[in-house]
């Protein structure tokens, strides 16, 4: 399957190849490249996974904790229906020349 579904991240198109999985047998979002890879926009933030393990900066978002991504105050998702985002928290933040897939 060479289908994908596309996402803008801070003026990034990001493309987020789908393959089939077996248990629905429909499409879902294959999420390996940003796991295995740092890949980061324009401006220097990562691209991440929301299941990813929070890092040392995380601060959460509600009560409760902050064990992954996706709970810290400082992820954006891509869209209301990915687990694909960004991390905003300047603590992260590449500055210089950045490298994009």
């Amino acid at each position: 399957m060479d289908e994908s579904r596309t996402y803008i991240l801070d003026g990034m198109e990001l493309y987020v190849p789908l393959r089939v999985d077996r248990q629905p047998g429909r499409p879902i979002e294959d999420y390996r490249e940003w796991i295995e890879h740092a890949v980061y926009t324009p401006s220097g933030y990562r691209v991440m996974f929301s299941g990813t393990d929070a890092c040392i900066h995380a601060e959460e978002s509600a009560p409760g904790g902050c064990p992954d991504c996706g709970s810290c105050r400082f992820y954006r998702r891509a869209a209301e229906q990915t687990w694909i985002g960004m991390c905003v928290n300047e603590k992260n933040r590449r500055s210089g020349k950045i490298s994009m897939i």
